[in-house]
């Protein structure tokens, strides 16, 4: 249960009742964590349209983006996040807690292509060191054919990320 006192289902209008119920369709409830949100009606929209943009995705895809958000959520110490893509990368994608557990003290483990593996490894450098990002990472990542656009959307949805886990973290959201 959050600190804050979050829009329910049984009273939710407008935005909120109609976001809620997507979720329920796709989940079967509403995640506390995205109850959050709906104190921001505009901000809950955004962000379970960009759930649902993920959800469209590849394979693969979909794969890389719960590795940066359990990564990610781990750095930024949010159990919430850390256990719902852990247990999509189990459940979803075959990985196993030993694997998890290497991938959080190793990164480079993670099982990923070049190219994600780099643009992973760069996600994680923003969230950590932040201002040591330099030239050098950017012309490493474009020496791979990684476009100003893919550069700029791993840097927002890592940045994007602690955001969110912060948010969780504050007023204790968790299922």
């Amino acid at each position: 249960m959050s600190l804050l006192h979050t829009v329910e289902e049984n009273v939710a209008t407008g935005v909120v009742k109609e976001v809620y119920d997507e979720l329920k369709g796709m989940f079967g409830a509403v995640p506390d964590g995205l109850k959050l949100w709906s104190l921001k009606p505009e901000a809950l929209q955004h962000h379970w349209e960009e759930i649902k943009e993920g959800f469209a995705k590849d394979t693969e895809a979909q794969k890389f983006d719960a590795i940066v958000r359990y990564l990610v959520s781990e750095v930024e110490e949010c159990e919430y996040c850390v256990g719902f893509n852990g247990g999509l990368l189990i459940n979803m994608f075959g990985m196993t807690q030993d694997e998890l557990a290497l991938m959080i003290k190793e990164p480079q483990t993670a099982p990923l292509g070049e190219k994600d593996m780099a643009l992973l490894l760069f996600a994680l450098k923003i969230v950590k060191q932040t201002k040591d990002v330099n030239s050098e990472d950017i012309s490493t990542l474009k020496a791979l054919d990684i476009s100003d656009k893919e550069i700029f959307d791993i840097a927002y949805t890592a940045t994007s990320l602690v955001m969110g886990d912060m948010l969780l973290n504050i007023f204790k959201a968790q299922d």
